[in-house]
Parts: C-alpha cells; structure tokens; sequence
C-alpha cells in the first residue's frame, strides 16, 4: 500500500513538474525596431567639407535645413511607389530588409543589425542603391523611439555629381577644387506603419 502511495505521489510530482516546465518556455525576443517604416522627416547636421561654388565660394548648408525630398529619392528611388509616403522600408525579424510600396513589389534591399538600444545598421545593397556597385551601410545613432515615431542621426556620402545637380537647381556651379565626395550628416525620421 505504501508502494502505490509513493507511485501516485511521484506520478503527481512529474506531472507538475512537467506542467510548470512547459509554461517556462522563454519567447523568441522581437526587436523594436522590426516593422514596416516611411521615411518622414530628414534635416542636415552637417556637410563635410564646404561646398565651393564658382559663384559664391565656400557655402555653408544651413543646419535644419529640410532635405526629406532629397533623402526619400536617394534611399528609395527603386521602389515604384506614386508617394514617398507609401514606400516602406520593412525591417523583418529575420534580420533582412526589404522596400516596397505598402508591401507590394518587395524588394530586398540588404539586411539590418541592432548594434544597441540606440543604434541601428542598415546594410543596403547595390540592389536598393545602384549608384554604389557595393551598397552603403547607413549607421543610425542615437535614437529615440516615441510611440510610432524613430528618430536617429546618420550620414552618407554625396558624390560630386549629385552636388552639382543640387546646385544646378538653385543657379550655382559647382566649383573644380570640390573633393569627389561630401559627408552629409543629417537626423533622420521614421514613422512606423
């Protein structure tokens, strides 16, 4: 009698046991920053070095200054979207990173890392940036997450060629002595779809 006491008792202990273990399985962590993004808002910091222009010299950028337009077609100008605000930037939890019009013809455009809670690394591929047969890795620091809203600081390398189509805009040349690149650093602002 006391054996099938000890044999219920034990068969009631596993059984527990195995219950309670089973509700200790640990859910896969989902990073914040995975979703389907647009891009917003984007300002400039900064320009590195001045650009020399045959009309005026050296002119500065003034910090602030609204560049969204430019940066929306630079980063997204392969994705066929009729609004920038209908091309997505979509952050997956598998760590790759597609564009597409609000899901729609996708296109893979590299992977993405957390580096930290406040940093985050966009690996785009010559696939998303044609004009770079290498891609560009965007850094983006210094981020602060606020309900829907992401906003970091990031920079990119301008090409000589795409000053001067800037400045060609406003009736300025760019002049001989420019180096053939310029680091555009700006703050940039995602909003989560």
């Amino acid at each position: 009698m006391k054996f099938i006491k000890f044999s219920f008792f034990a068969v009631l202990v596993m059984s527990l046991a195995l219950f309670t273990g089973c509700g200790d399985d640990d859910e896969p962590e989902v990073s914040p920053f995975v979703g389907n993004y647009v891009i917003t808002k984007a300002t400039v910091n900064a320009v590195d070095p001045l650009i020399n222009t045959n009309e005026f010299g050296p002119v500065p950028i003034p910090p602030n200054s609204d560049i969204t337009a430019l940066i929306q077609e630079s980063l997204l100008s392969q994705v066929n979207c009729d609004a920038a605000n209908k091309s997505w930037v979509e952050l997956r939890d598998d760590k790759s990173m597609y564009m597409s019009c609000e899901r729609a013809n996708e296109l893979n455009a590299g992977t993405w890392d957390e580096v930290s809670a406040t940093e985050l690394r966009l690996n785009m591929n010559s696939t998303a940036i044609p004009t770079s047969p290498t891609g560009i890795v965007l850094n983006v620091t210094d981020i602060v997450i606020a309900g829907a809203n992401m906003q970091g600081n990031t920079q990119v390398p301008l090409p000589k060629e795409m000053v001067a189509a800037m400045l060609a805009q406003m009736n300025l040349t760019l002049s001989e002595d420019n180096p053939d690149n310029f680091m555009l650093q700006f703050s940039i602002t995602f909003v989560k779809q």
